[in-house]
């Protein structure tokens, strides 16, 4: 009696020989769940400081939600079912939301690695210019992949033709076309995860704080796997006597590396990794105003306007000699450079620090620092004396 109890029901749903899609369900809902939370979190620790790199991790958020919600009506309309137990209309309807779903999986996908390479270009000022042409170059070639991989699993084949009831009715060349897609999607996975080591590598951190950042980008890596296994079976599934079972498994790895590759992508957004960065210069990198480096303009225009609290001058009364060791912060402007001295009045420098703090509020971003040092000075009083007002550079 209990075993008959069992068996007719009372559960929101069964798994049997002919029915996995009991699997599927869960599959999609813990996957979904813990990539939003993901997301969520990233939108609360990020809230003040919206870049590109999270507007393009909203787009994949949102091309993720989407494929979703298609799986959702794929599975209700009989995705993971014999097909032998599902009417025309069912299989018709089941095949054309899976088709759909499909290319919102690659568009989700190839937008989180976009989101990722943005986010690592974040982390550079634009006079970092080596960081920044990579950075571009490898967007470029992501944002390709994502219209490509998109284009090759839809173009040319209808939808039941991707979800065959014998392998006679397999879409020409889907195969060759899924096998491009995966070794190139496990080729800009290693990419994403080298192109921040090698870059951080060059800056002067600790071994340590390189070994963080190389592991923080890590957590891409088990996509190549999830994507090898994802291939794997679903080739399988296109030659057996029960694909709409068979093929099961291949959507398990596929929705787990969707998850995986939404994950992976905020994981680097954490504060305590973020403020970690060190090039060497004394200055952590943080959430602080792009406004500071918004020209990367040199030589005297790169002096222009600097706050009171970062400049010390030092005046020789024997040779007149004037030094100054300024740390260029904010954009530049045509002004001529103030020189204040140690003994100057608190109450202007109260006052340049308000400016500045002003000025960092406008807008917040996170990046690298990179700090440079100048010594300005004069020639001594003399026949060589230069007009009033002329500095000699020396870096």
């Amino acid at each position: 009696m209990a075993d008959s109890t069992l068996n007719a029901g009372y559960r929101w749903t069964t798994i049997t020989p002919d029915d996995r899609s009991g699997i599927l369900y869960i599959v999609a809902f813990l996957t979904f769940t813990y990539s939003a939370l993901t997301f969520i979190t990233r939108v609360l620790i990020k809230w003040r400081v919206f870049g590109f790199d999270d507007a393009a991790m909203s787009l994949a958020q949102a091309a993720s939600l989407v494929q979703f919600s298609l799986l959702l009506v794929s599975l209700s309309a009989g995705l993971g079912k014999t097909f032998d137990i599902l009417s025309a209309d069912e299989y018709i309807h089941m095949a054309s939301t899976q088709y759909g779903s499909q290319v919102a999986v690659y568009v989700s996908l190839g937008f989180s690695k976009v989101a990722t390479i943005l986010l690592t270009q974040r982390l550079f000022t634009r006079d970092m210019k080596k960081a920044w042409t990579i950075c571009n170059i490898v967007t470029g070639c992501v944002v390709a992949w994502t219209i490509l991989a998109a284009l090759l699993v839809s173009v040319g084949c209808s939808p039941e033709s991707m979800a065959p009831k014998n392998p006679s009715q397999t879409c020409p060349g889907i195969v060759t076309r899924f096998k491009v897609i995966i070794v190139t999607d496990a080729v800009t996975d290693i990419v994403l995860v080298t192109i921040p080591a090698y870059l951080c590598w060059q800056l002067q951190m600790s071994v340590s704080l390189k070994m963080q950042v190389l592991a923080v980008f890590s957590f891409r890596l088990p996509l190549v796997a999830l994507a090898g296994l994802f291939l794997r079976t679903w080739t399988r599934s296109l030659s057996t006597n029960n694909p709409g079972v068979d093929r099961t498994p291949a959507i398990v790895f596929q929705q787990s590396q969707l998850c995986v590759s939404l994950m992976a992508g905020t994981i680097p957004c954490l504060k305590s990794f973020i403020r970690s960065f060190d090039t060497g210069s004394g200055v952590k990198a943080g959430y602080g105003s792009s406004n500071e480096y918004g020209s990367g303009h040199t030589g005297s225009n790169a002096l222009g306007h600097a706050p009171a609290s970062q400049i010390r001058s030092r005046t020789d009364d024997e040779d007149g000699d004037v030094r100054v060791n300024l740390r260029p912060f904010t954009s530049g402007r045509s002004e001529p450079p103030t020189l204040t001295r140690e003994t100057s009045s608190s109450t202007a420098y109260k006052r340049q620090q308000e400016t500045d703090r002003d000025s960092q509020g406008s807008r917040q971003e996170l990046f690298i620092r990179k700090d440079m040092a100048w010594d300005v000075s004069s020639d001594a009083r003399g026949e060589s004396e230069p007009p009033p007002g002329m500095l000699r550079l020396k870096h």
